[in-house]
């Protein structure tokens, strides 16, 4: 199952979309840790239904990730600047 981390820069809103599941989540410090995390389960997480609508429909890609894989940064830039949002500098 795959999930993208989606940015609306309009809104600096951030979401996970979930397309297999019809979900989309608001990204606060605990989705993002669990995203990030060695092993998420992502079938546990809850969210409002998609209604058929692709991942870009809600922002710009930031990341995807396969359940049981790495996670794969699309823009560096604006993965590091989401990062340090929810999580704090480094």
């Amino acid at each position: 199952m795959q999930a993208y981390l989606v940015h609306d820069a309009k809104k600096q809103l951030d979401m996970l979309v979930l397309p297999e599941m019809d979900r989309l989540i608001p990204v606060n410090r605990e989705v993002i840790t669990e995203f990030i995390s060695v092993r998420p389960d992502f079938s546990q997480w809850a969210g409002s239904h998609l209604n058929g609508l692709s991942p870009e429909t809600f922002g710009r890609v930031v990341a995807t990730r396969e359940e049981k894989e790495d996670v794969c940064i699309v823009d560096e830039p604006l993965w590091q600047q989401r990062m340090s949002h929810h999580l704090g500098a480094p």
